[in-house]
């Protein structure tokens, strides 16, 4: 079977995948996002050395935060901050002298989508990425809108000022980093907390309430606003957070305070998760790749 080695680079983790020419996700596996472009390569490889034998791997699509150019350089600030020291494009398809391709993460979540999920057979959608930071697309006539500087979409950015004003980015608010950032010095796990601990002990942890409450007000705001200003036929939120079962139940909850706080605002927005969850990226990445390298492939 003919797959591309697929990988999506996370400010936590990194997820590879092997995507089929016709759209099917045949193997997967994450690890911890390594600090250094150099260890990235080596974990690359191993993977790469691991299914080589099994699969026809035609070619390497990745995934990553920042601002792609076409020439693979990474433009802007994340998590990963060995991605914006060379050209990882380049170095990658040196490396393995295989076609390489790199895209936007949220961007790859609005291919991915378009292609064989949630979005399929829509023409204007946005994407709202849920992860380290605050991702986001905007697919507008069937073509992802990217700006003038590539930052088309980046709903991280978008200020929120709290009650001492002081102004806030959605990525420092409202990411599933923040969900428990904001539980460090906070017992029984301090350190240790992560996202399905904290909304496991919502009920009964007052501040992991609270934080759960801040992240869903947070994103509901996020919504409403996105819904606004660019009206789109749908909004898709993906992320691994979104694989709480409460998930789209608590958002719903939030759009409905904001909506009875607003009485004048009647257009409601048409809100789901990713269909192909977290692994939009993959399957994203592989859209990419096969535009631009797979000639006579169907990908529809």
């Amino acid at each position: 079977m003919n797959c591309l080695l697929t990988i999506d680079i996370g400010g936590t983790f990194t997820k590879f995948g092997l995507v089929s020419t016709e759209g099917e996700l045949t193997e997967r596996q994450q690890n911890p996002t390594p600090e250094t472009l150099t260890q990235f390569l080596s974990l690359v490889e191993i993977y790469y050395h691991k299914h080589q034998n099994h699969y026809g791997i035609q070619g390497i699509a990745i995934s990553c935060p920042g601002s792609v150019t076409e020439s693979g350089k990474i433009l802007g600030y994340s998590s990963v901050p060995f991605l914006h020291k060379e050209n990882i494009r380049e170095r990658v398809e040196r490396y393995f002298q295989l076609p390489t391709t790199v895209e936007n993460d949220a961007n790859c979540v609005a291919l991915g989508e378009m292609w064989n999920g949630a979005a399929k057979g829509m023409d204007t959608f946005a994407c709202i990425v849920c992860g380290t930071g605050i991702g986001g697309s905007i697919v507008m006539n069937g073509k992802l809108h990217k700006g003038v500087n590539l930052h088309g979409g980046e709903f991280g950015y978008v200020l929120f000022s709290n009650t001492n004003e002081e102004f806030h980015t959605w990525s420092e608010l409202g990411s599933s980093s923040a969900l428990t950032r904001r539980l460090r010095q906070t017992a029984p796990y301090y350190e240790n907390w992560t996202g399905p601990l904290v909304f496991e002990n919502a009920e009964e942890h007052k501040e992991a309430n609270e934080s759960v409450a801040l992240f869903f007000r947070t994103l509901a705001m996020g919504v409403f606003t996105i819904q606004y200003i660019i009206d789109p036929e749908k909004i898709i939120i993906g992320g691994g957070i979104t694989r709480q079962e409460s998930f789209m139940k608590e958002l719903t909850a939030h759009l409905d305070v904001l909506f009875e706080a607003k009485p004048f605002a009647k257009v409601r927005p048409n809100v789901s998760v990713c269909q192909n969850l977290d692994n939009a990226q993959l399957f994203g990445a592989a859209h990419v790749w096969l535009e631009k390298y797979g000639r006579g492939v169907s990908i529809v």
